[in-house]
Formats: C-alpha cells, sequence, structure tokens
C-alpha cells in the first residue's frame, strides 16, 4: 500500500517464506565501506554481521510473527543510533488456521463422542448378549426342570391310573377273583391320585390369596399324638421307629386342624420316605416364652435319620417343584410339591420354617422346625373341643412293603410254562401285571439291581421292566443285560409311565424289543409277549439251521428276516459252544459241568440260554454236534462205524449206535447204505 521505506509492517501468506530484504545507510563519502549487521528476531539469537553486503535472504520460514531489525555504520566505523525495523507477520497454512484447529477440535470432539457411543453400545449389546446367554441358559434349566417334573408328575398319574384302569377290567371280566383285592387298590390308588391333586390346587390357592384358617381352640398334643400314632403301623412295617416327646402333657391353641394335619402329614412323610429301615423319626414339641409372654410361640421339630440334605441345596428344599433327587433311580417317588405346600400353609398360619442337615462326614439326619404364634379365639364354647384328625392311611401311601414275594406263581403254575422276569417297584403294578399273567410263570424284582440280579440267575424267557427305579433305572438295566452274555438274548419289554418319544427313543436305541406306556392294555402286553415268545421260536430254528443241529421241516422253514446285531451275537455264541465242544471231541469224559467251565457260565445259566436259542439242553447240544460230525464221517466209506464213533467222541460204538438210532431212526449203517442210494 506504501513504500517499503515508510512500511511499518508486512503480512506474507504460507507460500511466501522465501524472500530477501536489501538495505542501504545513508552515508556518502565513501559508502562502499558502510557496513551492515541485522537480526530477525524470533529467528537469529544475536546481531549476525553483514560487512558491505546489504541484503538478506530467509527462506522456509515458518508461520509466524517475527521483526527484523538492521543497524549500519559509517566508513568512519560509527553506528548509527536509530535501528531499523520490520515486522514481518507470515500467515500459516489453511490447516494451521484457528479455523481448521476448531474444526479439528470439532472432528476430534466428534469422533470422540462417536467413539465412546460406539463403547456404550458396544458394553450395552455385550451385556445384553451375556444377559441373553444367561436368560437362554435360565430357560434351557428351566425347561429341563419343567420336563423333569411333567415327567414325574406324569409317571405319579400313570403308574395309579394303570391300577385303578387294570383292576377295573380284571373285575369286570373276572369279579370273582378280583373283586376284593381289586376294590382295595382301586381305592388306595384313587387316594393317592386325590391326595396329589388336592395338594396342587391347595398351592394354586395358597399363592392366589384365596384360601382361609378355619381356626378353632384345641389341645395341640393330643392333636398330634393322634398322627403321631396313626403313623406308627406303617413305620413298623417299614421297620422304622417314631418318637415323640413334649414339655407339656397339654397345650390349648387356636389352629385349623385339617391345615395343620397336612402340614404334619407332609413333613412325617417325608422322614419316613428318606429314613433307612431300622431308623428312628423324632417328633418333639415345646414352647417359646413364659405362659404369659404376649409373642410365645409354639415350637414343632421333626428329625430323622435319614441320608440327609446337601448343603448346596438346603436353601431349596422347600421350592415349589424342586426335588433332591431328580434323576429316574431316585429311590423315592414325589412331584415337590408336598415340601412347597408346607412352607405355605406354616406362612398362612404367620409361622415359620427352617431346615438343618449335618454337613457330609457328620451324623445324617434332616430336622424340620416350625414356628407358630400361640393365639386362641374367642367362640361359643366355653370348654375348648379336640378336633380329630383324618386318618392318614386313608389319604396319604408313603411306601409299599419290600416284602414281595421272588417269585410268583399262578395257579396254572407248570414247569413247561415260560418264566417272565417282572422288574417294577410299585406293589400294586406288580400285583396287578401279575394278575394278567396267569399263563406264565413270573419273577419279580423291586428294582433295577435287583432285577439285572435275578436275570442272572435265572434268565428268564422275558423280562418285563419299568425304567423309573431305585439304584438302577430300566434303561441301564436293559443296556447291561444286551451287553452280557448270559442274557443277551432274552426280549425286553419297557412298561412305562415314560410316554415321551425321547424316552421310546432310548429305551430301543438301549435294546427293548417293545416299549409300551402305562396304563396299558392288557391285550397289548399279551400279544406283544406272545409274538416275542414266537419270533424266539423262530430263532431257535433259524439258529439250529445255521450250525446243523436241527433238521429242516415245514415248521422250520419259515423266513427270519430281522436278524439283528444282538441276535447275530446269539449265533456267534452257539458257534463258540459248538467249537467248544467240537475240540473235545476226542475226549470220551467231555460233560456238561465240563462245558460250563470253559465258557464261565453256571449250569442253570447255560441250560437257560441254550434252551432259550436252540430249544437244546446242553447235554442235548453236545450230542447233537457229536451225531453231525458222525453223519460226516459216515459220508465216508472208508470209515468204519467203530472209527466214526471214536472220533464222534464215542468209546463205546454199541452205546453210539443205540444214540444214533435213538436220533435218526436208523443204525450208523443203514444212515449210510440210505446217503449212498
Amino acid at each position: 500500500k506504501q513504500s517499503i521505506t515508510y512500511t511499518k509492517a508486512i503480512t506474507l501468506n504460507t507460500t511466501q517464506n522465501f524472500f530477501t530484504l536489501e538495505f542501504s545507510a545513508l552515508d556518502l563519502r565513501a559508502p562502499e565501506q558502510n557496513k551492515y549487521r541485522y537480526q530477525l528476531e524470533g529467528i537469529d539469537k544475536n546481531w549476525i554481521e553483514n560487512g558491505n553486503r546489504r541484503n538478506v535472504t530467509y527462506s522456509h520460514l515458518p508461520s509466524g510473527t517475527y521483526v527484523f531489525k538492521v543497524q549500519g555504520s559509517n566508513s568512519l566505523g560509527i553506528w548509527s543510533d536509530k535501528i531499523a525495523e520490520l515486522k514481518i507477520k507470515i500467515l500459516p497454512p489453511w490447516w494451521q488456521s484457528w479455523w481448521a484447529y476448531l474444526i479439528y477440535i470439532f472432528i476430534i470432539a466428534f469422533g470422540l463422542k462417536s467413539y465412546l457411543t460406539f463403547r456404550m453400545k458396544r458394553a450395552k449389546l455385550e451385556s445384553e448378549l451375556v444377559f441373553e446367554h444367561q436368560e437362554a441358559k435360565r430357560i434351557r434349566e428351566l425347561d429341563t426342570l419343567k420336563t423333569q417334573l411333567y415327567a414325574n408328575i406324569t409317571h405319579e398319574f400313570r403308574t395309579p391310573l394303570t391300577v385303578i384302569l387294570g383292576m377295573a377290567n380284571q373285575i369286570k371280566n373276572n369279579p370273582e377273583n378280583y373283586m376284593a383285592s381289586g376294590l382295595d387298590m382301586i381305592a388306595r390308588n384313587g387316594n393317592n391320585l386325590l391326595k396329589l391333586v388336592n395338594e396342587m390346587l391347595d398351592l394354586s390357592k395358597l399363592e392366589s390369596g384365596k384360601m382361609t384358617l378355619q381356626l378353632k381352640n384345641a389341645d395341640f398334643i393330643s392333636f398330634l399324638r393322634y398322627n403321631v400314632e396313626s403313623f406308627q403301623s406303617l413305620a413298623a412295617t417299614e421297620q422304622k421307629q417314631l418318637h415323640m416327646l413334649s414339655d407339656s402333657d397339654t397345650l390349648i391353641l387356636a389352629f385349623d386342624a385339617e391345615k395343620m394335619r397336612q402340614i404334619i402329614t407332609n413333613l412325617f412323610s417325608n422322614a419316613l420316605k428318606f429314613t433307612p429301615a431300622h431308623g428312628n423319626v423324632y417328633v418333639s414339641v415345646s414352647q417359646e416364652g413364659g405362659i404369659t409372654h404376649p409373642d410365645r410361640k409354639l415350637v414343632l421339630s421333626i428329625k430323622d435319620t435319614g441320608i440327609g440334605i446337601p448343603e448346596n441345596q438346603l436353601a431349596h428344599i422347600l421350592d415349589r417343584f424342586y426335588q433332591l433327587d431328580n434323576s429316574q433311580t431316585r429311590k423315592a417317588e414325589g412331584t415337590g410339591i408336598g415340601l412347597a405346600l408346607t412352607k405355605e400353609l406354616v406362612k398362612l398360619m404367620n409361622g415359620t420354617i427352617d431346615v438343618k442337615s449335618p454337613p457330609v462326614g457328620a451324623t445324617r439326619g434332616t430336622e424340620f422346625i416350625v414356628h407358630f404364634p400361640i393365639i386362641t379365639v374367642h367362640d361359643a364354647d366355653a370348654e375348648p373341643i379336640f378336633i380329630p384328625p383324618y386318618k392318614v392311611h386313608d389319604n396319604i401311601e408313603i411306601g409299599e412293603k419290600e416284602a414281595s414275594p421272588r417269585f410268583l406263581e399262578s395257579n396254572s403254575y407248570n414247569s413247561e410254562l415260560p418264566l417272565i422276569l417282572l422288574v417294577e417297584d410299585n406293589a400294586d403294578v406288580v400285583a396287578y401285571t401279575a394278575s394278567c399273567l396267569q399263563d406264565y410263570k413270573i419273577a419279580v424284582g423291586k428294582d433295577g439291581v435287583e432285577g439285572y440280579d435275578i436275570a442272572i440267575d435265572v434268565i428268564p424267557d422275558l423280562i418285563i421292566t419299568d425304567v423309573m427305579m431305585p439304584y438302577m433305572d430300566g434303561f441301564e438295566m436293559v443296556d447291561k443285560l444286551r451287553r452280557d452274555e448270559r442274557t443277551s438274548h432274552i426280549p425286553v419289554i419297557m412298561l412305562t409311565a415314560k410316554a415321551d418319544i425321547a424316552s421310546k427313543l432310548e429305551g430301543i436305541d438301549k435294546g427293548a424289543d417293545a416299549y409300551l406306556e402305562k396304563p396299558f392294555h392288557k391285550e397289548e402286553l399279551l400279544l406283544r409277549i406272545k409274538k416275542l415268545l414266537e419270533q424266539r421260536k423262530l430263532l431257535q430254528a433259524y439258529y439250529g439251521r445255521q450250525i446243523g443241529i436241527v433238521a429242516d421241516g415245514d415248521d422250520m422253514n419259515k423266513p427270519v428276516t430281522d436278524i439283528s446285531y444282538a441276535e447275530k451275537i446269539e449265533n456267534e455264541f452257539i458257534k463258540k459252544i459248538r467249537e467248544v465242544v467240537e475240540a473235545n471231541f476226542s475226549n470220551s469224559e467231555f460233560s456238561v459241568e465240563k462245558l460250563c467251565k470253559l465258557v464261565f457260565m453256571s449250569h442253570s445259566q447255560l441250560h437257560r440260554k441254550l434252551e432259550a436259542l436252540t430249544d437244546c439242553s446242553p447235554n442235548q447240544f453236545i450230542r447233537m454236534v457229536r451225531l453231525n460230525k458222525a453223519k460226516e464221517l459216515l459220508t465216508n466209506p472208508s470209515n468204519s462205524i467203530s472209527t466214526v464213533a471214536m472220533e464222534s467222541g464215542y468209546n463205546d460204538p454199541s452205546y453210539f449206535a443205540r444214540i444214533f438210532k435213538q436220533e435218526t431212526g436208523l443204525t450208523p449203517q443203514e444212515w449210510r447204505s440210505r446217503q449212498n442210494e
């Protein structure tokens, strides 16, 4: 805008950072001897002597504000008093401008906000995923619990329904034989169903707040003693003892007799259920606080010497539908309703209930402690009245006698009848099923372990088993039977309340030949048994033809189209027995006892196994194998009858000829002649 001489400041853009400044001193006596010095504040720390050169060049100066100073001297070396100055401002590039930095701040702020939002969303998403995973896991656990609960409740309903419907048909078809015992079984199982339904309804009423108390003054000690004594006969049957202790002979208070009876019954039944034989159940009642204390309480304790409760399950034992043992091999049936109902009833009475169980290693057992407030009500009766409880045995079946007969014999008992092993833990179902099998011999096992032991011992012709049983369930028992060479041939019918398709597939996969649901139809069960036994007869003929111990005949030529893996194992078993016999042809003293030792089976086991597979006893089997060998040798005319007898395991040719004729109807010579015709 004006001469540089008079300009105090200049402004350059960022690209004008390469420039030259020119200056001069106004001393004209000897201008070539004038000298100069300069300094650019911001770049040069000190003055720079420039001699007589009158310019200076700066390049690549960074943006900023500088002050250029210059001073001159004359030829005499005298420096001027005045210093010339020029303010130089180099503008920064656009990316270093204030508005660029503002944009940067905005971008950084936006980026930081976006990052924080992203992290928050990601954390929320991860939290939701964790929650969903936990929720899915909880739902799966809940579904598993529901499935198990439904299975247990189904089992609880189907088992008594099997007896009720079955015995009703038995009474209808044959009232003379089944009227008395059948009606008792129907009534007993009907009461069990009614109790279960009532418990579920009562629990629903309690949760909805629709149940009320009917309080009456009564002697609680007498009421409790009456209930305890009603369990005495059942406890004695199960070889258990009940003991009642009280710090007073009478105690008048107001309570609802029916609901109190339910509490006592559920706690007693639970204690007896999990107490082993020769165990004890202790009942004690006492008071907390003095007679005149306004908040005195009744303390009811029921303690057993049973299996106890693990510490990690104590907090859940009173939850609805919770069961200590939810497996198919649990030793006591139940739905998990009784204790939950007890808890709600105690709560309805303004009481509390606690559970104690010593840890593992201490004396086992469980103690339920109930606290009730002691109150009385004012009614028209001057004297308190005694409210008699219901009879416990009319409403609850805690257990059955375990002294079931090992073998049941029908009126038409015959040693030639097929032997059926019935494995079932419910005595009423055993009684009803046995009544349907009057045309068979029956052996009974009350659980999977006993059923397996009996099957090994007696080698039955057929097995009927439940699935849910103590100690060993039906699936495991069938699997073990199929893997055992002694029992792998036995047909198995699963007769169970587990009616879901998964259980059915598992049962068939384990080796069951039939899977029937409870309640079952008698006709279907009998037809299944008949057809399975007929199939065994066909297999006997098949195996006989395969190894040459049965001659082909019209009744033996029926096709056996389905030879399963298990049945192929049976074929291998027979081949193994035959090979053992053939390996001992030269041993004339070879007997059934020696055969049993060589195949590691008892005489009865081998007899039942071979008879089931070939319809031959071990002695007959040995004889048939030897005679088949003799027939093979007789086809060679060069072999004498004596040689054939010796090589077939007979030292006496005459005895050999007698046995040969007994089996074939021909003498060895006649048989040879007929074969050569």
